[in-house]
């Protein structure tokens, strides 16, 4: 699925002509209503690609021409206004493509415009810093969002990540690995309030009667969480936790 996923995109966005400059005013566009498909792309004269997919109501997001490495990237990334953002990406079935777990923010933390920097941790196993001066403008991206139900703005993107866990830490012990779950994602966010989450809800409207989804809101919903050892409880209240879901698996990670 992943293989299709990069060949869907080339098979739209690799004949509508040469690349896209970086700083061109928009998105490229293309859509194919038979397939329930529509494609927002930037292209870069390095090859690299930004590709934001909606086909049959799941958004898919995938950057290409990035350094082959593991299955899994953690990156900080930085927008043209300072913003910032904690984002997981795994491999999209092609040398040097990563898939967004969280395409639906990923998504709207492009739109505006201007450098959009990436880089992983010094101690990753994948060296990597990247900036892509994206389109300064983003409609034809929003029309992308909006084919799959996605919201353009959340108030919950401009807060920061919680840092916590869901089980109490222990010396000596190291948290589980990272392990996305299989498509299509289903993301609730919860608010840190008193080292419990509250006023979690879903962050994709469409998704919200989902029976596996309520479940999952019923799982986290005022469940305790911790600090690692040696944080500060105090730093954490206010911020929003993350917590990814699949049709397969219940509760999958806390970010």
């Amino acid at each position: 699925m992943k293989t299709a996923i990069v060949a869907s995109l080339c098979a739209l966005m690799c004949v509508t002509g040469p690349a896209a400059a970086a700083q061109d005013d928009d998105w490229e566009f293309a859509e194919d209503t038979a397939q329930q498909l529509t494609v927002a792309a930037a292209r870069y004269d390095g090859g690299q690609m930004i590709v934001a997919q909606c086909r049959r109501g799941g958004l898919t997001l995938v950057i290409t021409g990035l350094p082959e490495g593991e299955g899994m990237l953690r990156l900080a990334a930085t927008r043209a206004d300072g913003r910032s953002a904690s984002q997981i990406w795994t491999t999209a079935g092609a040398p040097g493509a990563y898939r967004s777990v969280s395409p639906g923010r990923e998504a709207r933390f492009m739109r505006g415009g201007g450098a959009y920097v990436v880089s992983a941790a010094a101690d990753a196993p994948t060296a990597l810093r990247a900036t892509f001066d994206l389109p300064a403008n983003s409609a034809n991206l929003d029309r992308v969002l909006t084919a799959c139900g996605w919201a353009l703005e959340d108030d919950r993107d401009l807060l920061a990540e919680a840092e916590v866990l869901l089980d109490r830490p222990r010396r000596g012990r190291e948290p589980p690995p990272y392990r996305p779950p299989a498509v299509p994602e289903r993301e609730v966010s919860c608010i840190v309030r008193e080292m419990r989450l509250q006023d979690c809800r879903p962050d994709h409207p469409p998704y919200a009667g989902a029976s596996n989804l309520r479940s999952v809101l019923r799982a986290v919903q005022g469940q305790e969480v911790y600090v690692p050892i040696g944080a500060d409880p105090a730093a954490a209240e206010g911020k929003v936790f993350r917590v990814i879901a699949s049709n397969q698996l219940l509760v999958v990670v806390n970010r």
